[in-house]
């Protein structure tokens, strides 16, 4: 299992909420709210496939967050 934590100063809730919807098919993804966070919990069967789904699923959100940001789309 993976964890990831995404800072909500960082990351757009529609980006995570995208990236989570997308990611879904690849990994069993569960959310919680800790703080200024929102932690992902990433599990798969397949060995280091948690870990790289933690891995894309950050950096699309991210990539989602600063496109968002850039054309005034920010949430």
């Amino acid at each position: 299992m993976s964890e990831l934590r995404l800072h909500r100063e960082l990351y757009l809730a529609s980006a995570i909420d995208q990236a989570v919807g997308l990611y879904a098919t690849h990994a069993e993804i569960t959310r919680g709210d800790e703080g200024d966070h929102v932690v992902l919990r990433i599990a798969s069967a397949r060995p280091g496939r948690a870990q790289r789904v933690a891995r894309e699923l950050g950096n699309y959100a991210l990539g989602l967050t600063i496109q968002a940001r850039k054309t005034g789309a920010a949430q």
